[in-house]
């Protein structure tokens, strides 16, 4: 447990962090339920316990995988999202102050639990694709992103998370089903989403939404001031205040009435890169996993981790 910034272990206090070796370890706590295949480092912060777990590379890949995937995702799918999981994690450098990456969306899921036939295909997946990566043209490895499902285009990484494209991906029509969604959420609401995106006052009804091939929001501008901002940070504020759930990608419109507002869309996720439910129905349709790769990151090629 933790008290202030002291680690209590077997009731007395611990003067450094907790090591636990490498191991098949167990975490639980209020609202997380974690298994980690990796040695973990506890210690105090501030009343709270801070887990950090260190993972062998294809280990972390192949968890990754399982949690990012449905349990009936094809082979072939999966190791293309092995793949795509390899090279983001390698390409994005360290995101978190304590980790190098966290086991949330905002990094990637990495659960450590589910059924055990799809751990399994996760970890054959992991194991078929060892040390393959992405690569850009000039050699680097591709931060290669993906999401749910992109609603039947997927979105340009420029438009999305502005330049210089360091993905790989491109803006490509799918088969990914519509994934339709609506969500009615309070003007007040989408009138402080903007306020944090754009860095400043903005009220609902000056809001103007500029849309890519897609349909993905990837500006949006506040006509009383003139400030912009991209598409994604005014997603991201939207599904912060209003869950995420209900805000669930970036390809929306909107419609204000009365003290409300309506936010109609499809998809799920930010639209850029692999789109999950659009490669497991390709996957079914015969797809091999350097086939999907393709269509999703155009501007990348395949390459193992020593080639350069």
């Amino acid at each position: 447990m933790a008290t202030g910034n002291t680690l209590i272990v077997d009731g007395r206090p611990q003067p450094r962090a907790l090591r636990l070796d490498a191991g098949r370890w167990h975490v639980r706590g209020r609202g997380l339920d974690r298994r980690y295949e990796a040695a973990l480092s506890l210690e105090a912060r501030d009343g709270e316990l801070l887990v950090v777990a260190t993972f062998a590379l294809e280990t972390y890949v192949a968890a990754v995988t399982a949690s990012e995937t449905e349990v009936d995702t094809p082979f072939e799918a999966l190791r293309a999202q092995a793949i795509t999981a390899r090279s983001y994690v390698l390409a994005s450098g360290k995101r978190h102050d304590e980790a190098r990456a966290c086991d949330l969306t905002h990094c990637q899921v990495l659960r450590g639990e589910g059924f055990a036939r799809h751990l399994r295909r996760a970890r054959d997946a992991a194991r078929s694709t060892e040390g393959l990566v992405l690569r850009l043209p000039g050699g680097d490895i591709a931060l290669s992103p993906f999401h749910a499902s992109c609603g039947g285009h997927t979105a340009e990484p420029v438009a999305v998370f502005g330049a210089p494209d360091l993905t790989g991906a491109a803006a490509v029509p799918d088969r990914c089903p519509a994934s339709s969604w609506r969500a009615v959420v309070p003007r007040a609401l989408v009138t402080a989403a903007a306020t944090d995106a754009l860095g400043g006052p903005a009220q609902a009804a000056d809001l103007l939404l500029d849309r890519d091939s897609s349909g993905a929001v990837v500006r949006v501008v506040d006509r009383a001031s003139g400030r912009d901002a991209r598409g994604d940070a005014f997603f991201r504020a939207l599904g912060a205040r209003a869950g995420w759930d209900r805000i669930r990608s970036a390809k929306f419109s909107m419609t204000l009435g009365g003290d409300q507002a309506l936010l109609e869309g499809q998809g799920h996720g930010h639209g850029v890169g692999l789109c999950q439910a659009g490669a497991a129905l390709l996957a079914r349709q015969g797809w091999t996993a350097e086939q999907l790769l393709a269509h999703y990151f155009p501007h990348a090629l395949p390459g193992k981790l020593q080639d350069k």
